[in-house]
Formats: C-alpha cells, sequence, structure tokens
C-alpha cells in the first residue's frame, strides 16, 4: 500500500513540475519498500531542460515500528558520512533503514550552523540572520512535536536576562544588531567579536557555569556577573567570551542593561514558542520551500542562493504531519544530474504533495542512504558531486523498530550462471533472507527445501539436475518463505572449448583440461565435462579423468574433443626439447615499466643475432635516481603461458660488463608472483653473448607463466646508462639442457691444438679494451676458455691457447666483440666471429 500511494504522490509530482517548471519524466523510477514504515524511491526527470536524479524516502509514522531521529554528531563539532552515522546508530531493535544529511556546519570549526535541540534540551544554539539573502532570514525547523507529528515551521527563540530584580527579553542572538534592538552574542556566532557599530552599549558577562550553546534547557536559567563594558562611541566591539555571552543594545533596547556594572550577576534563559515545547527534537534550516502546500520560499529571489544549480536536500511534511519525506536531488553532473536551483526545488517538492518543506545542507554534502534488501545497514542511493560522500554534521535518521520476525522474502540463485545443458548439474543457494519487517535474518543453508516445476529436471540435495530440454523454476522454500528462481535446459551446446588451446608436455607429464561451453546464442552455459568424450590421435598418451597423460616417447599428435555434433581438435606434442616462448625478434606484447630508472626497447638487426634475424636492444639509464634501487622491466602485456612443467627459463643475454643484477618474474597457476635470479647479484658482468637461466621455484602450482625480466641495480655507485641485448627466451624442462652457442662449420679451419690467434685491426686499439672478456674463445656449449689475449702494438693483438691446449676434434670459436674498442673508444658496430676446428 505504501509502494502504491508513494508512486501516485511522484506520478502527480511530475505533473505539477511540468506545470510549474516545465519538467518531463523519463520514465525511469523505481521504488523499494525498506521497512514497513519507509519506500524509497530513485526517480529520473527533466528540470528545465536538464536531467535530474532524485531520492526520495517516504516515511509513514503512523506505522508502530516507524520513527524518525536527528543524528547528532558526537563530540558535536565532530563530523561523519552519513553512511557511517547511520551504521553507528543502527542496534538490535533500531535499525537506521534510512537517512540524509541536514544541518549546515562551519567547515573550519565543525560546528552545526544552526539550532538543534532534543527532548527541551539545547545540543547547539546556532546562529540566525537578518539579511534576505541568506538561509535563516526566517528561523525555521524540522522536528518530530509533542504529538510524535512531523513538524516545520519557523521558531523563535525567547531570550531573557535578569538583573536588580527586573526581567527583559532580548530581540534575538547570534545575527547583526539592528537599531533598538538587543542581540545576545556567544561562541556559536561566526566571529570572536560582536562586529558592531559604535552606537551602542555591550556587556559581557562571564563565569557561566554552563555553556548557553550546549547543553542548556529551555527555561533553565544560568547566572554570571559582568565583567567587562563596552561603551557607546568606542569603536572596537566586544570580545566574546568562551565561558559567557555578550549583551549588545542600541537605541532604546539600551534601558535592558544601562545599569549594568562591572561585577553585577545576571541571570540568562532560553525558551521557545510553544509549538515546538516538548518536540522530540528540533532541527533548524532553511530557508522554508514550500508553506500551505505551494512553493514560497523565506529567502529573496535573487539570492545566489537560490539561482544556483547545486545538488539538494530537503525535507518535507504532509497536511497531517503523519508522513514525512526525506529528497535529494544529484548535481553537478552533466547527462546525469544538473541540480536545481532552490525555486525548482520548492515547484518539484510542492508537486510531489509536500505540505510543508524546508531546505537542508546541500552541495557537495547531499547524500542519501537507504537499506538495500539483504543488508544490514543502509547504503549510499545517491551520487555526491564529488565522487564520494562527504563527511557532514547532524543527520536526519528513519529508523525501524520492528522485531526479528518469521523469514518472509527470500532471495536465491544458481551458484553458477548460465544455461544448463542436459545431464550438468548446478548447485542453487539461498543468498539473503529478510522477514516481514524487512529486516535481514541469518541464513542457514540446510534449511532451504528445493523443487522444481517444469519437469526439467530434478533436485538431489541442493543440486539441480537437468533431466531434458525446456525452460522451468527452481522453487527455493526457506522455513515458508518463497524464492522462484528461472532455469533453462538445452540439449546441445553452441560452441565447445577446451583449456589449454595445445599442450607441450615432457613425456609422462599429467596436464588438466577445463571443458567449457556457451549457448547457440553466447550465453555461458554449464554442462557436465565427463559426457565429453576425447580422442587421443597418434602416440602422445592418454585421457581419463579429464586429465592428459603424456606417452614416453616423444612425438607429436592431437586430442579430439566431441560433444553432440561439436568437435574441438588440441595439438599435443610431447618433447623434452625446450619451449620457446618468444623469438624476442621484436617486442611484440612487450613493454618496459621502470622503477627508479629509464629504458626502453627496440628491435635491434646489425648486431648478429642468435636466433632469427633480430634480437631486442634494452637500454637503460639508472642515473640520477638517488639510493634507491632502480630497476628496467621488459614485461609481457598479456603474461606468456608455459606449457607444462617447466624445470628453468633460458635466454640469450648480450652483457655490457656493467655488473647488474638479471632477474625475472613468473606467475603461478594461483597467480602468485615469484622472483627468479638469471645471474647472481652483480653478475652480469661479461661482454657479448652468454646464454644463462633461471630456475622455477620448486613446488610452485603449475601451469606458470612468464610476467618479466628485468635489470636492477641497488648500489647508486654501480649505477649507469648502457645497453644489453636479449634474445630467444624459452622454457626448459629438463636439468641438463644444452642451448649451444653455434653449430659446426665443415668448413671450419683446423689447427693444432697449441694454435695462437693474430689479429690484425685497421686502427690503434685502446688497451684497457684488450682482454679475455672483449675477446675470447668459447666452445659450441658457450664455455669460454681461458686463452691468453695480449695487445703486441697498436693494431695487433695475439690470443694464446690455454695451458694445455684445444682439446683435439673439437670446434672453438674465436669471438671480437664490439667492445674490444680503439683509441677513439668508439664501439664497433658487431662482434667477429671465426670458427676452427682442432686437428
Amino acid at each position: 500500500m505504501a509502494i502504491a500511494t508513494l508512486r501516485k504522490k511522484l506520478a502527480w509530482g511530475v505533473l505539477g513540475a511540468l506545470l510549474f517548471t516545465q519538467a518531463t519524466a523519463t520514465g525511469a523510477s523505481a521504488a523499494v519498500q525498506v521497512s514497513p514504515g519507509v519506500t524509497h524511491d530513485q526517480t529520473s526527470t527533466t528540470v528545465s531542460g536538464y536531467s535530474q536524479s532524485i531520492n526520495t524516502l517516504d516515511i509513514n509514522l503512523n506505522d508502530p515500528y516507524t520513527k524518525l531521529e536527528m543524528g547528532i554528531p558526537n563530540p558535536i563539532n565532530s563530523t561523519a558520512t552519513v553512511s557511517n552515522m547511520a551504521k553507528r546508530d543502527t542496534t538490535e531493535g533500531h535499525h537506521v533503514v534510512g537517512a540524509v544529511n541536514a544541518s549546515l556546519f562551519h567547515t573550519d570549526t565543525g560546528f552545526p550552523a544552526y539550532l538543534l535541540s532534543q527532548g527541551n534540551r539545547l545540543l547547539n544554539l546556532g546562529a540566525v540572520s537578518n539579511q534576505s539573502n541568506d538561509f535563516m532570514y526566517v528561523p525555521a525547523a524540522f522536528g518530530i512535536n509533542a504529538s510524535g507529528l512531523g513538524q516545520i515551521s519557523p521558531f523563535n527563540l525567547q531570550i531573557y536576562i535578569s538583573h536588580h530584580n527586573q526581567t527583559y527579553s532580548l530581540n534575538s542572538f547570534n545575527r547583526v544588531r539592528n537599531e533598538n534592538e538587543s542581540i545576545l552574542y556567544t561562541s556559536a556566532y561566526s566571529y570572536d567579536h560582536t562586529r558592531t557599530n559604535q552606537f551602542g552599549l555591550e556587556v559581557v558577562v562571564t563565569g557561566v557555569p554552563k555553556s548557553v550553546d550546549y547543553g542548556l534547557t529551555y527555561g533553565e536559567e544560568v547566572k554570571g556577573k559582568v565583567t567587562s563594558i563596552r561603551p557607546y562611541g568606542q569603536s572596537t566591539s566586544a570580545s566574546i567570551p568562551k565561558d559567557g555571552y555578550v549583551i549588545s543594545a542600541q537605541g532604546t533596547a539600551v534601558d535592558q542593561i544601562r545599569d549594568l556594572k562591572i561585577g553585577d550577576e545576571v541571570s540568562l534563559s532560553v525558551d521557545v514558542d510553544d509549538k515546538w515545547k516538548n518536540s522530540q527534537f528540533m532541527l533548524a534550516s532553511g530557508p522554508l520551500l514550500v508553506q500551505n502546500g505551494k512553493a514560497n520560499m523565506t529567502i529573496d529571489a535573487t539570492s545566489p542562493r537560490n539561482t544556483t544549480r547545486s545538488p539538494r536536500t530537503a525535507v518535507a511534511v504532509d497536511a497531517t504531519g503523519s508522513r514525512v519525506f526525506f529528497v535529494t536531488v544529484d548535481g553537478r553532473q552533466s547527462g546525469f544530474s544538473k541540480g536545481m536551483t532552490l525555486k525548482e526545488f520548492a515547484d518539484y517538492l510542492a508537486s510531489m504533495g509536500a505540505y510543508y518543506a524546508l531546505n537542508l545542507d546541500g552541495g557537495g554534502s547531499t547524500a542519501m542512504v537507504a537499506r538495500q534488501h539483504g543488508d544490514e545497514y543502509a547504503s549510499l542511493v545517491n551520487q555526491p558531486s564529488d565522487g564520494v560522500e562527504r563527511r557532514v554534521s547532524a543527520t536526519l535518521n528513519a529508523v525501524s523498530t520492528a522485531p526479528n520476525g518469521t523469514p518472509t522474502y527470500v532471495e536465491a540463485k544458481q551458484t553458477s550462471p548460465g544455461v544448463i545443458a542436459k545431464g550438468a548439474s548446478v548447485g542453487f543457494q539461498v543468498t539473503s533472507v529478510m522477514d516481514q519487517y524487512y529486516n535481514k535474518l541469518n541464513v542457514d543453508s540446510s534449511k532451504a527445501l528445493f523443487s522444481v516445476e517444469g519437469s526439467v529436471g530434478h533436485f538431489e540435495g541442493n543440486q539441480f539436475v537437468a533431466d531434458q530440454a525446456g525452460k522451468g523454476t527452481v522453487v527455493v522454500n526457506y522455513q515458508g518463505g518463497i524464492a522462484r528462481v528461472p532455469v533453462t535446459v538445452v540439449d546441445e551446446v553452441g560452441k565447445l572449448s577446451v583449456a589449454p588451446a595445445s599442450i607441450y608436455a615432457g613425456p609422462g607429464d599429467a596436464t588438466s583440461l577445463k571443458v567449457t561451453a556457451v549457448s547457440s546464442n553466447g550465453q555461458p552455459m554449464i554442462f557436465n565435462p565427463s559426457a565429453v568424450s576425447f580422442t587421443v590421435n597418434g602416440n602422445v598418451g592418454t585421457v581419463n579423468n579429464l586429465t592428459f597423460t603424456a606417452g614416453n616417447v616423444e612425438t607429436k599428435g592431437s586430442i579430439t574433443a566431441s560433444y553432440g555434433s561439436q568437435k574441438i581438435t588440441i595439438p599435443v606434442e610431447v618433447s623434452t626439447k625446450p619451449y620457446v616462448l618468444h623469438s624476442l625478434n621484436n617486442a611484440y606484447n612487450l613493454s618496459m615499466v621502470n622503477s627508479n630508472a629509464a629504458s626502453s626497447i627496440a628491435s635491434e638487426t646489425v648486431l648478429q643475432a642468435k636466433e632469427g634475424a633480430a634480437s631486442l636492444k634494452l637500454s637503460y639509464d639508472f642515473t640520477n635516481t638517488g639510493t634507491a634501487v632502480s630497476a628496467a622491466y621488459m614485461t609481457a602485456q598479456q603474461p606468456m603461458a608455459i606449457p607444462g612443467k617447466p624445470q628453468k627459463l633460458g635466454v640469450w643475454v648480450y652483457g655490457d660488463g656493467a655488473k647488474h643484477w638479471l632477474r625475472g618474474k613468473v606467475l603461478d597457476a594461483n597467480g602468485k608472483e615469484y622472483t627468479v635470479d638469471f645471474t647472481a647479484y652483480g653478475g652480469l658482468n661479461w661482454y657479448g653473448w652468454k646464454y644463462v637461466k633461471a630456475s622455477i621455484p620448486s613446488g610452485i602450482a603449475y601451469p606458470v607463466k612468464f610476467s618479466s625480466i628485468y635489470l636492477a641495480e641497488p648500489e647508486a655507485a654501480l649505477k649507469n646508462r648502457g645497453f644489453i641485448y636479449l634474445d630467444k627466451l624459452q622454457a626448459e624442462y629438463t636439468a641438463d639442457t644444452i642451448e649451444p652457442s653455434f653449430q659446426a662449420d665443415s668448413s671450419a679451419k683446423v689447427v693444432d691444438t697449441a694454435k695462437k690467434w693474430t689479429i690484425t685491426f685497421s686502427t690503434p686499439m685502446l688497451s684497457s679494451t684488450i682482454n679475455n672478456q672483449t675477446i675470447y674463445v668459447e666452445d659450441s656449449n658457450g664455455n669460454r676458455l681461458s686463452s691468453t689475449v695480449k695487445l703486441e702494438s697498436d693494431k695487433t693483438v695475439t690470443v694464446a691457447a690455454p695451458a694445455g691446449g684445444y682439446a683435439s676434434g673439437k670446434t672453438y670459436e674465436l669471438v671480437v666483440t664490439r667492445y674490444a674498442r680503439s683509441t677513439s673508444s668508439i664501439l664497433g658496430k658487431n662482434d667477429h666471429y671465426t670458427q676452427f676446428k682442432v686437428k
């Protein structure tokens, strides 16, 4: 009934908005009952040509379990988000099911700007205004009166002072003093001085035992003594004491304080007009927006506070006071919600049936929370203009005191989404249970009973088993509360997929097969993978229970998976040979990520590559980066899947002798990252090409993926700029894999075991760069020999055989790297290789 009534109000409200502000509804509206007496509605509409998103909480105070309260900051000058305050104030039997920001506040001190009272007790005196363009030009408030009804109306604080057996009534408090007025100034005023002109008399009273701003009961009398008097004609205004107040009078009102002298005792009391006495609470704000059912604002129509298009918050009541509305409109978000002027907001509130309405804090503070079905606490339902909730002062809370009842509203779901293939099974679970009061109840899955309508399947425990194609309904009975979940069964798949899409495994290795499918229209699909038949083609291994076990012979073949009319073929290779992850001939799927470094990668075709026609040049700059570790990461944009169970990673690296640290990162089957080492700390100390390996951590969860390879330097003294080259990144599957450095050339020159090489250069050479690191002899496995390299003259270098000579019958390669520099210190373009065979 409450939902239907609210929808009628909103529909009529849109019509009213058309009449008053040319508002047109977009048709987007959703009402949700959040408790027996509270409904939340979210509406999209158009006002003055701008999109608006409006949230409304409709609160029925006739419901015995519904009441309104003020969310009070504790301490009074603290702030918090509406969500957090609603959660703070929610206890058993006292659920804050909806709330809005309410009191304006001083952002510098956190104190509320206007009056707050609760049960005839002042929580915050605040201030008012005599300026027609201010919010509080006409002091007004919202509250729950002594009859328990919502009330919006102006209020008048009656402030009395007594001295010398006389009692006087002051005109107002904490605002600008006008002619012939007496004003009370307290520390709640926006300034520490009264800021009055010299044409008046001011009396400062201190020693008041209780704060006038916080804690006085209406009618309670407090006493203090005059400690200072600012006489007529003095240009400086009186300072406002923290333990008292100032009475400022002008013209005829001076007679109220003319007789006071320093040391005199003064009594003060504050009372409120009768309609607000014994109210449950009062929250002052302004301006009034709707009065007697019509838009009628208590603010100057030309005030920027009125004409600015902003997010807005308001509270409204109907003519009886038994119906209260919290309303927010979002703003400052083009295309979603632009916000309203105060006049537009007033028209909208009147159009939705408000009899009285009061403006509350708005702008970036505008926030509404409502309890969603199945939740314990209220959560944000609007979109604040700052993108996040702002910390605010006092709030207005809609509270449900309903006790926990019996399960009434049940929500359930299929544990995995998608249509279900005949013969497959899927679980169903209860996701939330609410009682008849919309309170969240704890879920005990064992109490759920499942049945099927439509003869498409049956239940075994909480598992639905699909028997025949068609559409049906799963009925979930939770202690009398019913949920109905539609279910679809199909007898054919649209597309079958098997992962991995190809298999590369060592002899005897096991690989799990994951089978998935989608329906003919592309929907996710649940089916029984064991219903898929597998055929092994070639002597590559066997498939049992969705696990492929490789045979003991290195060979190639395939596996065919079949389900209905669908078939898919998976290439299989059983091998212990390395698996190339990336040729590194180019930067496909690779990018650089830096930490205290600058770097880049580019394809290199001049320097001889180890595989293919190119390698990758990794340029780095670790200079001017301080003492933190510098690192240049060559990262796979999409981590590279490594088939099987590799033991190591290997890569060719052309070193620059800078003694950095070459490392890498891999991901296990669960996404956990591991760091692996291609060199020891400071171990990249060579020149020329060298093949290095990194061990995969033992116990890692396979399959694994390659994530990155990176150059690191922790020592500030070793930070430089330079470059290395990388080629042929691969996975190794045996502990004794050997990567050949070169293939023996049958036409290689034949030499004796003690061969001494003489190298003649065309330009004088730099002696410091001539050594057995820049010029070396290596065997076909990449092992470098301890040859003696000597600069005999400025253009001649000799390379002597190692002690004991070269091994007979073996082939070696003499390498002159580009780091053997001329006296001009310019690097060579590439390396020079001479292959030779020993007698």
